[in-house]
C-alpha cells in the first residue's frame, strides 16, 4: 500500500492509478470511475485509498485530493458509456495518457 508520502509528493494536476495499493500503469484500454470523494488534507486522501482496498485513481487539483473508484474497460464506447452514467467529465486513454470528454 502507498504511504502518505506519496499522497504529499503529488504536484498541482498530477495523479496516479492504484491497483492493490500500488501504482500501475497499463498499455492500453481506457480508465473510467464510477465514484468517487473530495479530500482536503493528505491524511484524509490515504485513508480514503484505504477505504477503497486500494483500488482507486487520485489526482491532486487545487490543493484538493480527489480519490475515485476507478476501472479499466478495453474500448472507448465502454468507457464513455460508464462515464456518462456516472456524470464523469472525462475518461483516461492509457496509451497516449490523454483525457477524452463524455
Amino acid at each position: 500500500m502507498i504511504n502518505i508520502r506519496s499522497i504529499q509528493k503529488l504536484k498541482d494536476n498530477d495523479g496516479l492509478t492504484l491497483k492493490k495499493g500500488k501504482p500501475i500503469h497499463y498499455k492500453s484500454g481506457w480508465q473510467v470511475a464510477v465514484s468517487g470523494i473530495e479530500c482536503h488534507t493528505a491524511r484524509e486522501a490515504i485513508n480514503a485509498v484505504k477505504a477503497y482496498g486500494g483500488n482507486c485513481g487520485v489526482w491532486f487539483s487545487n490543493s484538493i485530493y480527489y480519490i475515485d473508484q476507478s476501472y479499466r474497460v478495453s474500448t472507448k464506447h465502454e468507457a464513455l458509456t460508464i462515464g456518462r452514467e456516472h456524470n464523469q467529465i472525462s475518461v483516461l486513454k492509457w496509451s497516449n495518457m490523454s483525457l477524452v470528454y463524455c
